[in-house]
């Protein structure tokens, strides 16, 4: 089969859990006999760029703009689908859409339109919610309907004061005040309310055009099926990791807890830095150590560096060890008994947790879905209370006790061959079909 994998970056060029997924499972693809092309946007250029790589990836930058710094939709939209026919690709597996010039609803209904068959994959959560939290106002779990008052009341009120409760409380008493005609008067509130309109319109498109939507885990199944997905569309395949190539016996000694990810607030990064005073007092010797890229206010600016991640910890158990290459993620990881993963977001279905449970390293995750999901579905490692330290910490001392009563139960799949066959029968019978 000839098959498109669309999404705004390609892999190593983005690094991120969505780029990975889709580098391990092109391959399996290819290693299955199939024709794989990789579509991402020629961004900010206005010609199409070509080329094949050495592991059988051929890659079509397609062109982005019509004038280059001036966005022009209707062009994007002739570009990639003229690039789409001239191979005969009749499969457009989209696996991320945003971003100014990026991949948009309006591609997947072109293609469909356009007689080619369109399948989706999520990899995030902030494609319904605007916070990407799925926690109401920071505070209480909330069902993922998208409902336009509350949704904005929510995105405002999120971490507004210092006080979670207090956001709450605000945001429980604006909920129903928001979806008016007269509150969309103020400007900030309008900006609110069309940013969640552009998510209605985008799942209203998914709805109508995407022929499959996958999920990798069951969680993220619900919150579609209440915003109008329907039961014939959705398919689901879970995530897995790729295959384990070094030694996972846990021989080695293992020392420290380590958090690899981008250094983000949303990461939960405070909530690391919040227990290290405790950790210090009470687990002398004990140390986190992390990895990542550095964003938003921990970025150290020119001459000011005060404000780097690198400067904000007094103490020196928690410790910045900078960007690892991808290739030895899992090596690092495997150097260490505990993996933390302390998101604010909800996570879909984080790869670091499968490749953690292949190792058989415990992770503690936050009460996020997909992250929760995973360690209940696979008894690699322990749940702590959403956005606290004091009960982070507590997880720690009970995995430094308790991690060898962890099954790590393994995938009955667990490498991207036996996932791609299962990707391979959903696009046989979209074929079927057209």
């Amino acid at each position: 089969m000839r098959i498109a994998i669309v999404t705004n970056f390609l892999y190593p060029e983005g690094i991120g859990g969505t780029e990975l997924y889709c580098f391990n499972l092109a391959n399996a693809l290819i290693a299955r006999g199939n024709e794989l092309y990789w579509f991402v946007p020629n961004f900010d250029k206005p010609v199409t760029a070509t080329e094949e790589r050495g592991d059988g990836i051929r890659i079509v930058r397609f062109a982005g703009v019509k004038e280059i710094g001036r966005q022009d939709m209707n062009f994007t939209i002739s570009s990639f689908i003229k690039e789409m026919k001239k191979r005969d690709i009749r499969i457009a597996h989209f696996q991320e859409f945003g971003g100014f010039y990026g991949i948009s609803s309006e591609l997947f209904s072109a293609a469909k339109q356009n007689g080619i068959s369109t399948v989706v994959t999520f990899h995030l959560a902030n494609y319904i919610c605007q916070t990407g939290m799925l926690h109401f106002a920071g505070a209480e779990t909330c069902d993922g309907r998208m409902i336009p008052g509350r949704c904005a009341s929510c995105s405002i009120f999120t971490g507004m004061t210092s006080s979670v409760s207090l956001n709450l409380q605000l945001a429980r008493m604006f909920s129903h005040l928001l979806d008016t005609r007269a509150a969309r008067i103020i400007p900030r509130i309008r900006n609110y309310m069309n940013g969640i309109g552009r998510k209605e319109v985008f799942i209203d498109a998914l709805s109508k055009h995407a022929d499959v939507v996958v999920t990798l885990t069951r969680w993220y199944r619900e919150i579609l099926l209440v915003n109008g997905i329907t039961e014939n569309q959705l398919t689901y395949i879970p995530q897995v990791s790729p295959e384990i190539k070094i030694n996972n016996t846990g021989g080695g000694k293992r020392e420290g807890y380590v958090y690899i990810g981008r250094i983000d607030e949303k990461k939960g990064i405070d909530i690391i830095l919040g227990l290290a005073g405790k950790l210090k007092a009470e687990m002398p010797g004990a140390f986190i150590d992390i990895y990542g890229p550095i964003y938003g206010p921990y970025y150290a600016e020119a001459g000011n560096k005060k404000k780097s991640f690198r400067y904000l910890n007094q103490y020196d158990n928690i410790r910045y060890k900078g960007i690892i290459d991808p290739e030895k993620v899992l090596s690092v990881m495997n150097g260490y008994k505990l993996v933390i993963l302390p998101s604010l977001v909800a996570e879909m279905a984080p790869l670091i947790v499968m490749e953690a449970n292949a190792l058989r390293v415990p992770v503690v995750v936050s009460d996020v879905p997909g992250s929760a999901e995973l360690i209940k579905e696979y008894d690699c490692g322990f749940i702590f209370r959403y956005n606290s330290p004091a009960d982070l910490f507590d997880k720690i001392r009970l995995a430094e006790t308790s991690a060898g009563k962890l099954a790590f139960r393994q995938p009955a799949e667990n490498n991207f061959y036996s996932v791609a066959g299962k990707y391979e029968q959903v696009y046989s019978r979209l074929i079927s079909k057209q």
